[in-house]
């Protein structure tokens, strides 16, 4: 990992927008200013998504504070994304944890150990606990037993031990020789001194623990979490940047094999004007990058709610713009396709002095194309583009994809009038029977699901919480329990709701095909 510098760049620099100038601050404040007097975004409906709009807003809220106050403690911002991990861990333990990393090893070890042992030449049995160290310095050691409590000649109780080779020392608890938790120190090749604090993780045992590498320049390199043997977080991590002038929570939240997965977040420098700043990501990961439904923002201008794939936005979003030179402010709803606009976009305008009002803006694959207001219904167009990107990954033929995309474009935007899944499934019934199946009824073969039987139709009425809309959507089925998950399908799909993938992998379970289109 490159070493960073010893202070993070002042928030209070100057950003270039536009051609005119203004501070961080001013940004900041016109930003904080239009998030509490516009509220939440009115096009989210999903609780989901509106619980990521209330932690991202409180997250844009707190201020961004530096100086040397906040080189001991987290200002308001790093707080703010600490406060969404209060069940994984406790704040007030790490920091009482670094807090005695600060003050050096012979003070933590005499804070947490203020006893030690004198018997002398006990044996230590197991010398493979793992030390989190930085890259191409040991983190295994030869230890020799210094001093300490002993039964039968073997370290157990609390003791001390050096490993001279590498001039480590540790003072901690032992157990029948075995190290289980204490404070451990040593010098890097580089003069950087590294002090850890906790548990010591082993061969299936993972320990939480602190790791702090205090470096030349005055930068501390914070890593607190569950460890497993090779140094990994495995369950809860927080990796903070500690400068001169800020404590930054860098990433934080559920790992697995040293990457974030599940609930995280993360901030990570990007450019507004000529300025560059710490902005914020939250939500669900897989393999270190946003996954899933989560919220971001660069704590200026901007914050987004939505849904992303492989570190991009894709899929549904709803934003919230704000700008501080011309007092213009935006919420948006609308669709992204692997991280840039695609499809139309609904813009509730809104300046210092009236309301601009609803227009709809087009983009095709991140370029603007027009403002045309063509009446459509938002919450069914992303109902389409959910249900098209999940019948465009099925393990079906291509032109089954065209037939059943078109079909379900038909039978969402077209009222409840149209019968094109049921025509679609008739027909698809009637090359089997003429055994001339292709396309789906191929996908049968295999799934459990068997074939044969009358074909019957569903006429579903479905209305969405949210809205109130009804509309009514002809439901092919062979067997009951198919009948419930296509009801439970269409449902989905056309109130937008963000639970996807659990109905298309009950359609799988009860039709033979994730849009339940039963053979």
């Amino acid at each position: 990992m490159l070493k960073p510098v010893f202070a993070i760049l002042s928030v209070a620099g100057v950003l270039a927008l536009g051609g005119c100038e203004t501070t961080v601050n001013d940004a900041y404040q016109s930003l904080s200013s239009e998030i509490i007097l516009r509220g939440s975004n009115p096009y989210i409906e999903a609780p989901v998504l509106k619980d990521l709009e209330d932690r991202i807003r409180t997250i844009a809220l707190a201020p961004n504070l530096d100086g040397a106050f906040y080189s001991t403690t987290f200002n308001p911002r790093n707080d703010a994304i600490l406060a969404n991990f209060d069940e994984m861990f406790s704040k007030d333990v790490m920091m009482e944890d670094i807090t005695l990393a600060r003050a050096g090893f012979d003070a933590a070890a005499a804070a947490r150990y203020p006893v030690t042992g004198t018997q002398t030449g006990c044996a230590i049995t197991d010398h493979s606990g793992y030390f989190v160290n930085g890259e191409g310095e040991p983190n295994r050691f030869d230890w020799e037993f210094v001093k300490g409590d002993c039964a039968d000649g073997i370290a157990h109780g609390v003791g001390e031990a050096r490993a001279s080779a590498a001039e480590a020392r540790f003072i901690g608890r032992f157990d029948q020789g075995v190290m289980l938790e204490g404070v451990f120190t040593m010098v890097q090749k580089d003069g950087d001194r590294v002090i850890q604090i906790g548990g010591v993780p082993a061969q299936n045992r993972i320990a939480r623990l602190l790791n702090t590498e205090f470096r030349a320049n005055g930068f501390h390199w914070h890593r607190y979490g569950d460890f497993d043997n090779d140094g990994k977080f495995s369950g809860f991590g927080a990796n903070i940047w500690n400068y001169t002038n800020m404590m930054l929570v860098k990433t934080v939240g559920h790992f697995e094999d040293g990457k974030l997965n599940g609930f995280a977040a993360q901030q990570d420098k990007r450019k507004v004007g000529e300025a560059e700043v710490w902005a914020v990501w939250i939500g669900t990961y897989a393999d270190d990058k946003m996954d899933g439904v989560g919220a971001w923002t660069n704590g200026l201008s901007d914050l987004a709610v939505g849904e992303w794939k492989d570190g991009k936005q894709n899929g549904v979003a709803f934003g919230q713009y704000a700008s501080y030179l011309d007092s213009y402010h935006e919420f948006y709803a609308g669709r992204y396709v692997d991280g840039k606009r695609h499809g139309p976009f609904k813009v509730l305008g809104q300046n210092a002095f009236v309301d601009d009002g609803y227009t709809v803006e087009n983009y095709n694959h991140g370029e603007f194309v027009d403002d045309a207001d063509d009446g459509l219904d938002f919450g069914q167009v992303f109902a389409l583009a959910a249900g098209t990107a999940v019948i465009g990954s099925s393990n079906i033929s291509d032109m089954s994809k065209v037939e059943i995309g078109g079909a379900f474009a038909a039978d969402i935007l077209g009222g409840g009038n149209s019968g094109n899944l049921q025509s679609l499934q008739q027909n698809y019934q009637l090359q089997q029977q003429n055994g001339q199946a292709g396309g789906v009824a191929q996908v049968a073969a295999g799934t459990g699901v068997q074939a044969g039987g009358a074909l019957k139709t569903y006429k579903a009425t479905i209305t969405c919480e949210q809205t109130g809309v009804t509309s009514q959507i002809d439901v092919p089925y062979r067997t009951e329990q198919c009948r419930i998950a296509a009801v439970d399908f269409a449902t989905t799909y056309s109130c937008n709701k963000l639970d996807q993938e659990r109905v298309t992998r009950n359609c799988q379970s009860a039709c033979g095909h994730p849009q339940c289109l039963e053979q």
